[in-house]
């Protein structure tokens, strides 16, 4: 049986594990694009995060897609002070041609399992707007399984911008029956094939932080 203390944090490695595997937009956004990675192409994602609870974990998130428009994501969070931990799997799917000027639709399905507990199943629908001028807006609308008999919608709405060779975003997302959680932040490429990312949010009064890395090949 969960406890009081692990179905939160329960929560909110299963909601960063399912909104983290993007390809496009990826680090340091939680809310996903509905893009994915070019045939043959990946990435593996790290990063560290103090959650509003005060817990502090690590995640590391490898993606590669196969055949196109396809691209299959896992992931692993551990909670340091505890060692919970939270394994997933998913596919991610373009379902409509990106664009660079225009919309396109996504979606992602997938499994996570956290320690003690059955696996879970989420779906993520993924809605993308890309403007040359005033950058990308992003929209989620999912649904993840707490329990056998129980069901909770996530959502999430970003918007991001390149400013030479930084992009910075703002975003909020949530699930139901919880308050939302506001963040902002900033990724830049230190190598063609290396990125460095951090972001500030901020939930119920207390403080999310997270840095990261994303390589790319």
């Amino acid at each position: 049986m969960k406890t009081s203390t692990q179905l939160p944090k329960m929560l909110f490695l299963l909601l960063g594990l399912s909104g983290l595997l993007s390809a496009q937009a990826g680090r340091p956004l939680t809310v996903d694009d509905a893009s994915v990675n070019d045939v043959g192409q990946g990435h593996v994602e790290g990063w560290w995060t103090r959650a509003p609870d005060g817990s502090r974990n690590w995640t590391v998130a490898p993606a590669y897609a196969p055949i196109q428009n396809v691209e299959l994501g896992a992931g692993l969070a551990r909670e340091q002070k505890t060692g919970l931990e939270t394994q997933n799997i998913q596919a991610k799917f373009r379902i409509t041609p990106s664009q660079d000027n225009g919309c396109n639709v996504g979606a992602v399905v997938g499994t996570a399992r956290t320690t003690g507990e059955t696996s879970k199943g989420y779906v993520n629908a993924l809605f993308t707007c890309n403007h040359a001028n005033l950058g990308s807006l992003h929209t989620n609308l999912g649904a993840l399984d707490v329990s056998s008999s129980q069901r909770i919608g996530t959502w999430g709405l970003a918007w991001e911008r390149a400013y030479g060779v930084i992009t910075a975003h703002v975003e909020v997302y949530g699930q139901q029956h919880d308050k939302p959680t506001w963040a902002t932040g900033l990724r830049t490429n230190v190598l063609p094939s290396l990125q460095l990312d951090a972001s500030v949010g901020r939930q119920s009064g207390l403080n999310l932080l997270t840095l990261g890395t994303k390589w790319i090949f």
